[in-house]
C-alpha cells in the first residue's frame, strides 16, 4: 500500500475530548439533545477498484466542504454516504459498529480509539482537511505493485442519538439501510465526523492479502 487519504473534521486527542464535553445543543427541546448520551458509529465499505472515481469524488468533496457550519459538515457526511449509495454494484465487503454510551467523556475516548485503530493501518496520509486547513502530499507509487483490487471507505460518526444508528451489516441491503441512516443525520444531531478512504492515489492498491490483513473483520457481501 503506497499512499492513503485521511480526512479529519475534528482534531483528535485533548481537543476532541474537550469538544465532546462542551458541545451541547440547547436550542431544541428534544430530550436526546439535552442529555449526555451519545452514539458513536463506524461504517466501512470495501469496493472493487473499478469504482475508482469515488476517490476523486471524496477528495473534491473534502476540499470544497464548508467545515465552519453545522450544515456544511452534515452536507459532507450526506454526500459521502450518497457517493457510496450510488455504487452498490461495486460493494464487496462491509463492517459496521454503532454503540451508545452514557457520557461524553466515554464517547470521546471511544471515538478516538476507533480513529487511531483505522489510521494505524495507513502507511502515508496524503490528504487532510482539518477544520478547513488542507494539506496534500504526493505518494510515490511502487512500480512492482500489482494492479489495484479494492478501495475502502470508512465513516466515523458521533451523534446525539440515544440508541445505535444501525445494526451489524451482513448483506448489501443492510449496507444500504445503514448508509441511508447516516445520510439522514441532521445538523443538530451531528457531533463529530471523520472520513477516511484508501487508497487515495490511483496508482496505489489494496490487494486481496492486504484487505484480509488490515480489514479482517469486514464481512463479504458481494
Amino acid at each position: 500500500m503506497a499512499g492513503f487519504l485521511l480526512f479529519l473534521l475534528i482534531v483528535g486527542g485533548v481537543i476532541l475530548i474537550a469538544w465532546w464535553l462542551l458541545s451541547r445543543n440547547k436550542d431544541s427541546g428534544a430530550s436526546e439533545l439535552d442529555n449526555d448520551i451519545v452514539t458513536v458509529s463506524k461504517l466501512q465499505v470495501a469496493l472493487l477498484a473499478a469504482a475508482r472515481e469515488i476517490q476523486s469524488e471524496l477528495t473534491q468533496m473534502s476540499a470544497d466542504a464548508d467545515l465552519d457550519s453545522p450544515e456544511g459538515r452534515v452536507e459532507l457526511l450526506r454526500e459521502s454516504a450518497l457517493a457510496l449509495l450510488r455504487k452498490p454494484e461495486y460493494w464487496t465487503h462491509a463492517r459496521s459498529e454503532s454503540k451508545t454510551v452514557k457520557s461524553r467523556e466515554e464517547a470521546g475516548q471511544l471515538f478516538e480509539e476507533m480513529s487511531i485503530a483505522e489510521r494505524r493501518k495507513f502507511e502515508t496520509e496524503t490528504f487532510s482537511n482539518v477544520e478547513g486547513r488542507i494539506r496534500q502530499r504526493q505518494a510515490d507509487a511502487d512500480p512492482d505493485m500489482e494492479l489495484p483490487a479494492y478501495i475502502v471507505v470508512t465513516l466515523l460518526v458521533g451523534t446525539e442519538d440515544d440508541k445505535p444508528l444501525f445494526e451489524s451489516v451482513y448483506s448489501a441491503e443492510d449496507v444500504q439501510q445503514a448508509l441511508e441512516r447516516v445520510a439522514a443525520v441532521t445538523p443538530e444531531y451531528l457531533a463529530v465526523f471523520e472520513l477516511l478512504w484508501s487508497p487515495q492515489n490511483e496508482a496505489d492498491s489494496l490487494s486481496d492479502d492486504e484487505l484480509l490483513m488490515e480489514y479482517a473483520d469486514m464481512v463479504h457481501i458481494g
